[in-house]
Formats: C-alpha cells, sequence, structure tokens
C-alpha cells in the first residue's frame, strides 16, 4: 500500500495536464473551436505542472545536501569527541590526523602530524597489525594495554588512508592475568625406585631415608608456596598455582637433582618423577592430566618432569639413566597376561618398527615362538629385508620351520586382520612407526613392547603395556617373558640367536644400557643354544658398508668441543645402518661425547645420534620432532642436509644453553 502511495504521490502533478490531453481529443470530435481552446488550455495546464514539478526536485536537492551537511558534521564532532585515542594514517604508516585522546595517550606536547606511528609508538607492530584489516591486536605502551583496531578506505584521488582506534584495556588484561596466574595447578609426584632403596638400604637407615626424602620434598613446595601432601609410602599429591610453576620452572625444578643426591645408608641413588596437569576445565581433569603426565615420566624412565598443558607436553630432566628394576614380578605379571590374551585371540599379528633393526626383527621371532607355542596363527608383519636384518632373516628362513608362511607383507596382513586378533608392537610404542598403521583400524586388542623413553604420540589406548626404558633392548624383555610363559618353553636356536643378537646391537656388545638383567637374559639364550661366533657373523657387513663408514667417519666435523657431527650424502637401502654405525664408531674419538650422522633416507634427512650418557641425545633428538634413548635416538626431518645440520646446531646449543642454566 505505501508503494502504491508513493507511485501517485510521484506523478500526481501530471495528473491533470493528462485528463485535459484526454479531453482535448474527445472534443475535436463534436467541435474544432472548442478543441483550438482546449489545447490553448492544456498547454498551460503542462506549463504549469512542469514548474511545479521542478520545483519539487529543487526542494528535495536542498532537503538532502542539508542533510549530507547535518551527517558530516554529526560524524566530524563524533570523531573528535570519542572516548579513546583515534589516528589516521598515509600509506607510509605516517600520521595525517589524530584526535586529542590519541595525543594525551603519547604524551606528546608538539605537532607529531608527519611522522611514522612506529617512532611515537614502538610497540607498534605496522606490518601486523596494519596488514589485518578488521582485526584487533594487543599492543602494550606507557605501562598499559591497548587493543588496536584498523579500518582501510580510499579518498577521491584512489590514495590510501587507515583508520587506527586504540581501546585501553590495561583493567581487563590485569584482571585475566590475575586469573591466569592463580589458576590451579595439580602435581602428582612419585618415588621412582622406592621397592630397590628398600631392598638395598640396611633396614636401620630406611626411616631416615624416607625422612630425609619427605623433607626435601615437602620443603621445596613449601619454598614457593604450594601444598604438598603424602598420600602412599612413595606417592605425594601437590597442589600449587600457575604462577607458582612459573617459579619451579624458572628453578629448573632442582629438588629432582637435590633428592638424587640423598645419601642416609643407600647405595642406590634416589629419584622422583613428577607430572603436572594444568588448563583444564575443572580440578578432576587436571588431575587426570597430572596422572596422564606422570605415566609418561615413569615410562620415559622416571627421574624427570613431564608437565601436560592440553594436549602439549613439556619435559624437565631425564638426562640420567634409567634405574635397573631389579624385582622381575612386572615381567611375570606381563608375561602370564600376555599368554592369556594370545590364547584368547583368534590369530596374531607381531610388528616391529619401520626400516627394522636386529633388535625389531629378532624381538619379532620371540614373540612368534611365544604365540607359536601357545598353538595359535601367527604373524610377523615386514615391509622390507633391509641390510640391517639380511643376514637374520636368511638365516631364519633357511633354519626355522614354516616361517615363510608367517612373515607377510602390511597388504596381505591388512586384508587378514579382524576384530578377535591381537595386535604385538615390539621395539616401538608409536603407531605412526609400525610397519603397518591400517592394523589398528581393524582390532582393538593392541600390547606394546618398548624399552624406549616413552614419546607425547604413543599407542595410548592399548591393552597391555610393558614399556620399561631401563631394559638393553625389547629382546632383553621378550627373553624374560618366554621364561615366564610356561617353564617347559624351548626357544629356538635360530630365535634365540635372533634375540641374543637384538641385546648385542642395542647395548654395542654389552657396553651401553646394560645391567644384572641384561646379562641374565643373554645367559638364558645361551642355555638355548645361542653361539656367538654366528651371532658375530650375523653382523658382518658388505665390503661397501665398511668404506662407506670410512668415507663419514673421513669427513666428519668436530663442533662446539665435544661433539662431533659427521654427513652421509647418498640414498642408499642402507644409509640409515650406515649412519647409525658410523655414530657409534665416531664415540671411539677421544674428547668426543655425542655423534651426530646425517642422511639420506627416503627423500628425508636422517639424523642418528650416540653419545656415551653425559649428553642425552634424546632430548635433543626430540626437540627436532624425534625420540630414542639416553645414549642412541633418532630423528627424521623433511629438509635438505644442510638445512638439517643448521638446525641440529642450533638444538645442540640450545640443550647445552639450557645446561648452564
Amino acid at each position: 500500500m505505501q508503494e502504491k502511495n508513493k507511485s501517485i504521490k510521484k506523478y500526481e502533478n501530471w495528473l491533470a495536464p493528462g485528463l485535459a490531453v484526454v479531453l482535448t481529443v474527445i472534443l475535436a470530435f463534436y467541435d474544432i473551436y472548442l478543441a483550438l481552446i482546449a489545447v490553448a488550455l492544456t498547454a498551460f495546464v503542462s506549463y504549469r505542472a512542469y514548474k511545479l514539478d521542478q520545483k519539487r526536485q529543487n526542494e528535495l536537492r536542498e532537503y538532502i545536501d542539508s542533510l549530507d551537511f547535518a551527517f558530516e558534521g554529526i560524524t566530524k564532532n563524533a570523531i573528535f569527541k570519542m572516548p579513546f585515542p583515534i589516528a589516521v594514517l598515509g600509506e607510509n604508516i605516517k600520521l595525517l590526523w589524530y584526535n586529542s585522546r590519541f595525543k594525551e595517550m603519547v604524551e606528546s606536547q608538539t605537532s607529531i602530524v608527519d611522522k611514522e606511528i612506529t617512532e611515537i609508538i614502538p610497540s607498534f607492530d605496522a606490518d601486523h597489525i596494519l596488514g589485518n584489516d578488521n582485526t584487533s591486536n594487543m599492543i602494550e605502551y606507557r605501562d598499559k594495554k591497548y587493543r588496536v583496531y584498523t579500518n582501510k578506505t580510499k579518498e577521491k584521488e584512489g590514495r590510501l588512508i587507515q583508520l587506527v582506534y586504540f581501546v585501553d584495556e590495561t583493567a581487563f588484561q590485569n584482571l585475566t592475568d590475575v586469573y591466569e596466574s592463580e589458576k590451579l595447578v595439580i602435581t602428582n609426584v612419585q618415588l621412582d625406585n622406592y621397592d630397590e632403596l628398600v631392598q638395598t638400604t640396611p633396614s636401620e637407615k630406611r626411616p631416615l631415608l624416607f625422612a630425609e626424602i619427605d623433607r626435601m620434598v615437602t620443603l621445596y613446595f613449601h619454598r614457593f608456596s604450594g601444598s604438598i601432601k603424602k598420600y602412599e609410602n612413595d606417592k605425594y599429591l601437590g597442589v600449587i598455582q600457575q604462577i607458582q610453576l612459573e617459579d619451579f620452572q624458572s628453578d629448573k625444578f632442582s629438588f629432582i637433582d637435590e633428592i638424587r643426591e640423598i645419601k642416609v645408608g643407600n647405595s642406590l641413588q634416589p629419584t622422583i618423577s613428577m607430572g603436572i596437569g594444568k588448563n583444564e576445565s575443572y580440578p578432576r581433569l587436571t588431575e587426570q592430566s597430572a596422572n596422564a603426565a606422570l605415566d609418561i615420566a615413569l615410562g620415559r624412565g622416571g627421574d624427570q618432569v613431564v608437565l601436560k598443558d592440553g594436549e602439549d607436553l613439556s619435559y624437565f630432566g631425564g638426562k640420567n639413566k634409567a634405574t635397573e628394576k631389579r624385582t622381575k614380578v612386572k615381567a611375570r605379571v606381563i608375561a602370564h597376561a600376555l599368554g592369556q590374551l594370545i590364547e584368547e585371540s583368534s590369530e596374531v599379528f607381531i610388528m616391529g618398527h619401520k626400516n627394522p633393526d636386529m633388535d625389531s626383527f629378532g624381538s619379532a621371532l620371540g614373540l612368534l615362538q611365544a604365540v607359536n607355542h601357545k598353538k595359535r596363527p601367527g604373524y610377523i608383519v615386514l615391509k622390507e629385508v633391509t641390510p640391517a636384518i639380511k643376514n637374520l632373516y636368511n638365516r631364519a628362513m633357511k633354519n626355522i620351520e614354516g616361517i615363510q608362511d608367517q612373515i607377510i607383507s602390511p597388504d596381505e596382513a591388512y586384508a587378514k586382520v579382524k576384530a578377535s586378533s591381537l595386535l604385538i608392537v615390539t621395539d616401538n610404542h608409536r603407531r605412526n612407526s609400525t610397519e603397518e598403521p591400517r592394523l589398528f583400524e581393524k582390532s582393538n586388542k593392541v600390547v606394546v613392547i618398548d624399552h624406549h623413553r616413552r614419546g607425547k604420540d604413543y599407542i595410548s589406548d592399548a591393552t597391555l603395556i610393558y614399556l620399561e626404558p631401563y631394559a638393553s633392548s625389547a629382546s632383553e624383555l621378550v627373553t624374560e617373558m618366554l621364561m615366564y610363559m610356561k617353564d617347559d618353553i624351548e626357544i629356538n636356536q635360530t630365535i634365540a640367536e635372533g634375540l641374543l643378537a637384538g641385546i648385542t646391537v642395542d647395548t654395542k656388545n654389552f657396553f651401553y644400557q646394560t645391567g644384572v638383567r641384561t646379562f641374565e637374559a643373554a645367559s638364558v639364550l645361551k642355555r638355548h643354544g645361542a653361539d656367538s661366533l654366528i651371532v658375530k657373523d650375523l653382523f658382518k657387513d658388505d665390503l661397501d658398508l665398511i668404506q662407506y663408514k670410512s668415507s663419514i667417519i673421513t669427513g666428519s666435523e668436530r663442533i662446539l668441543d665435544r661433539m662431533i657431527v659427521g654427513v652421509f650424502d647418498k640414498e642408499l637401502d642402507g644409509s640409515n645402518l650406515i649412519a647409525s654405525q658410523a655414530a657409534d664408531d665416531l664415540l671411539n674419538a677421544e674428547g668426543i661425547e655425542a655423534s651426530f650422522v646425517l642422511t639420506r633416507v627416503a627423500g628425508k634427512t636422517h639424523i642418528s645420534a650416540r653419545s656415551l650418557g653425559s649428553v642425552s641425545v634424546q632430548l635433543i633428538m626430540e626437540k627436532m620432532n624425534g625420540g630414542g634413548h639416553l645414549t642412541a635416538a633418532a630423528t627424521q626431518l623433511d629438509m635438505s642436509i644442510e638445512e638439517a645440520k643448521e638446525l641440529l646446531i642450533e638444538t645442540i646449543e640450545g640443550y647445552l644453553e639450557g645446561d648452564k642454566k
């Protein structure tokens, strides 16, 4: 209806002339003279209508012009009297105009027009702030915190100008900081080797030892105004605030080192681990995060702190060798549980890690022996026979009956696996590092057996996890479990030699990460016929490999005084094996505490890292998205060898700098 009225108003001036024209035409049929008079009257009326229409349009233009002027005045007045600082910048970030609030903000006594805004406000990151139109950014200036908004526009001449305005959020941000600093943080502290300390400390000294440990833990928390309560013989629950956690971090959790130095009749060093949970929605979730963080700390060998902030993990400490567990109760329990899982499964699939080595394949053979003993169908999933396992693989194919049908490809395994199948992952605890990650999609029964320190991408939903960083190798763990599955189990000689080879390669001929239980496992394998000379033959290399290793050693470069780096810029089937063996050999150089060898593997740069124990190559490799052990670790980077070498040196420098603090 409104539209119809508007249309009538628009044409009402021309209604009378229109009617006159119609009447003139009608009169022309009856009397020509009357028609002429009507024409004259029509012309007059039309002229009058034209004049009225012009007058109306002029009045409308004047009204619009006055309204535009009024709006411009309102806009200018509003901008000048805005309650927050405003500035207009040209294309070269120079000030074209600013209001009085901006002048007060910068405390300028003189004109600052034509000066770059970064000269006036050094914290103003022009590239970042002005590059994101219609977004806000926080800056700090003269002890205040401002949220900065921008808007771009163009003048008629096409020149770009930018409106920048600052909203003072100091009070709000200070309140936010107080809220963040007072957030609840829960810590779960555990004495790693309580049982071992009880067994090895004289009975009259034990109360003094544990009282001293309690005193140190309690005093450390009280020093930073935290609360700590002991709820079991070896466990404590601590509650602190975020601001106190920052103090803990600045102090680098020094009580971890202090606990290790306690000497009250004990022959073993006491070590302690702590899991920390923060930034969760409510206390129960924070406690769960702290528990998960402690599990990771213990899984990495203990004697360290793990901080869980949502999905992010941070590690502190962990630079010492894991304490060997002298009791074999856990091995016995795990062996029994694994035996039951095998019996309850329709078939068993055993996987090591990609690019398998002697420990990965040797421990897989040992687990296959357990599956065969339980009379269940068992398979080893193997993508390729690498140079590292070639000799053992050929010997197994020759001497183990039926093995040809039990070593299958990843595709074959994927076709066979089902929900009732059991997956056993050995010498590895990372889903994406297994030979065939797709198998996890079909089976929900998973067992993990590994000796590497736990990383953040571990298989967290496994049915059974046996992860012991104190152990020399996965082969050592598997050997112990075979002994506890059944008294009458007989280990095939070739499998025994494979397990012994796995222990030998990971301990570097029983030199690194070797404990009493390592030698006990080796003696068990010897009793089952493992021949040391045959094991030695399994490690024989082609002449070409020996020459390649020699070239790496010859071209190696000493860095940062006690480190050495070698490069093998060739991509061969055994590049990673050559690199790892060369890294082992480089440790024989006098004054060298850690070695690193870079090579090409599958289009990426692979780094093999080794140390004598004083340097944690695990921590260095973890900072480069890798992992491993205190004395042996590795990583792969999607970059050139030159770029990887630069990053490696930067990471080592950061690690050493952290040692000094």
